[in-house]
């Protein structure tokens, strides 16, 4: 028997942070100071500390949304982004529910992640490759 998944809503979000997108849309939203520093230790094999885990609370006219954003260290600079919607406050449990699809999720979005998209995040000093003998 499959448990059902504690949130409502998930959705890949390629290299755009939900945060940011909160921030650069001044939406109202509070990050709790939830630690997560056990699962990190018993998933080190999934997650490891370049990657996070941020739960908060999106308030809009009255109305409130719980989130979890994953972001998963893809290369040196980029991480892959995943936010959870919850109808309540995330406890750990529901993480570790996470953490436990992370894999098969990052399996079936990987091939959505647009080289170009990162490419146009670059300084047009930075574009286009050189070799060097």
């Amino acid at each position: 028997m499959m448990t059902a998944a504690p949130y409502i809503y998930f959705k890949f979000l390629g290299i755009n942070s939900f945060i940011k997108t909160l921030d650069d849309s001044d939406t109202e939203y509070t990050i709790f100071d939830d630690k997560y520093e056990n699962l990190y230790l018993k998933y080190s094999s999934i997650i490891n500390k370049e990657d996070t885990l941020k739960t908060g609370i999106l308030s809009r006219d009255g109305q409130h949304v719980f989130f979890t954003e994953v972001g998963i260290k893809i290369t040196k600079s980029y991480s892959s982004y995943f936010v959870y919607i919850f109808d309540r406050h995330p406890v750990e449990d529901d993480i570790e529910f996470i953490i436990n699809g992370l894999e098969s999720l990052i399996s079936e979005n990987i091939d959505r992640i647009d080289p170009s998209e990162i490419a146009e995040t670059f300084p047009e000093s930075k574009k286009g490759g050189h070799l060097i003998n």
